[in-house]
């Protein structure tokens, strides 16, 4: 197999969509995504406890909480995202890629097969898991639907852990 090249510039807009990505995949992944149906369980008593008792404190407060969970938290952390790409070293720098056989060489930065812990391949583009770090190449960096589906077939045959998400 030979070499797949492709670049891409670390800018603000690929910086929010790499958080928003690995955001997303984290959580669809993780138990804590049940925690909004407990949310909307306690509103649920609240509405109980308005009618009954007159008392609109729980009603209140799990009505905020449904709303920061389903509506604002995003926006949140978003808005955090966005103030701290500004504070970073490698901001608007443009990363240039060669995978091979050997790994991943980023700016002349090799990453070894070996050091990858998991690929996760999306439509928006693909997350890479080192054990201190993840990566994340925008889907428009590939030259190519071939180049990313190279690299995909490259990253699987050399990764224990390839999900194509």
């Amino acid at each position: 197999m030979s070499n797949i090249n492709f670049s891409y510039k670390w800018d603000k807009p690929t910086y929010l969509k790499a958080a928003k990505v690995a955001y997303d995949y984290e959580f669809k992944n993780s138990k804590k995504r049940y925690i909004g149906f407990f949310f909307i369980a306690l509103t649920q008593f609240g509405v109980v406890a308005m009618f009954k008792k007159g008392a609109p404190g729980l009603l209140l407060i799990s009505t905020f909480l449904v709303l920061y969970w389903y509506f604002l938290r995003w926006k949140l952390r978003e808005a955090t995202i966005k103030k701290a790409f500004d504070k970073l070293p490698n901001s608007n720098m443009k990363y240039n890629i060669m995978a091979d056989e050997s790994g991943i060489t980023i700016n002349s930065q090799l990453i070894k097969w070996d050091d990858i812990i998991k690929v996760v391949s999306l439509s928006d583009g693909v997350l890479i898991y080192t054990k201190d770090n993840f990566f994340f190449f925008p889907a428009n960096a590939f030259k190519s639907l071939e180049d990313k589906n190279s690299f995909s077939k490259l990253a699987k045959s050399n990764t224990q852990n390839y999900i194509k998400a």
